[in-house]
């Protein structure tokens, strides 16, 4: 189990955990992170399919997730950073009432478990502090960014800026957290999708005791729908059983999520027209010369 804290977070006349995230987020500029399913499943090749979300939990890496998430979060931006982030920007961030709590201790010691786990690389210090570089979810390469890729090792999900501004990465236990990005994932391209407990661990290496946890707190806090579908099943003893499909509700809904998406898609195509013609309609500067 984490440690929790219920001290008061805010500083009067600095930034507190709220607007820091809230300006991490704004500067990533879509609204979203781009997460590759690998994260949560690996592609059916005849091998085990579970992959670094599995891992997290079995290892009980609860703040380490949450730190791999916000580093992808923030990575649009951070890549083209000239100076690493302090170590109090990170824990200040990560910091909420009801979450982990954090110190340079607790926050070196993830980077230090990241680093093990294969999810980053801790290059060159500038200045005493840590550059710190993701690789690809499930640990196999270098980190790219996702987008514009359909393979199977690229395909990917969103993780609404909600997901920090709105404090729920702080509500979620290990388990809740879990099954959130399994539903996520699993929701890309549909309303919800289905799975049973005993399952569970085949397909995602999650053990159905901590699916199910995951699922009561999710229900209980309002973030996860559960519809009964009733199907044939010759081989039961009524010839029925009972289907459940699982999905997300309000902001991280798919139909919020394509939503967002869809919006993000349109601003970037209007960025790179409005910068097309400006380009189009800059002056030749030899042009220019000869007229004077």
């Amino acid at each position: 189990m984490n440690d929790r804290t219920s001290e008061p977070l805010d500083k009067p006349g600095g930034a507190t955990p709220e607007s820091t995230r809230a300006h991490m987020t704004k500067l990533s500029g879509r609204g979203y992170a781009q997460l590759r399913h690998i994260l949560v499943q690996l592609p059916d090749q005849g091998k085990p399919r579970a992959s670094t979300l599995a891992r997290m939990v079995s290892g009980r890496r609860h703040r380490e997730l949450l730190l791999y998430l916000l580093v992808l979060t923030c990575w649009p931006w951070l890549q083209e950073r000239r100076t690493p982030l302090p170590a109090g920007v990170w824990i200040r961030a990560l910091t909420a009432s009801g979450g982990p709590t954090w110190s340079e201790t607790t926050l070196s010691r993830c980077w230090k478990r990241l680093e093990d786990l294969g999810l980053i690389e801790q290059r060159e210090r500038v200045d005493r502090l840590v550059r710190v570089t993701p690789r690809r979810e499930d640990a196999g390469e270098p980190y790219s960014f996702p987008g514009g890729r359909d393979d199977r090792w690229h395909t990917y999900f969103a993780l609404p800026d909600e997901f920090w501004n709105k404090g729920v990465f702080a509500e979620l236990s290990l388990p809740g957290l879990a099954v959130f990005l399994v539903v996520a994932s699993e929701t890309n391209g549909k309303q919800d999708c289905w799975f049973t407990y005993d399952r569970m661990d085949d397909w995602y290496g999650l053990k159905a005791r901590t699916v199910q946890n995951g699922v009561k707190q999710l229900q209980d806090l309002g973030l996860l729908m559960v519809r009964e579908e009733p199907i044939e099943a010759p081989l039961s003893a009524t010839g029925m059983t009972t289907r459940m499909h699982y999905s997300l509700t309000g902001t991280f809904s798919y139909s919020a999520r394509s939503k967002l998406q869809k919006t993000a898609q349109q601003e970037t195509k209007a960025r790179a027209k409005k910068k097309t013609s400006k380009v189009r309609m800059s002056p030749d500067p030899k042009k220019t010369r000869k007229k004077k």
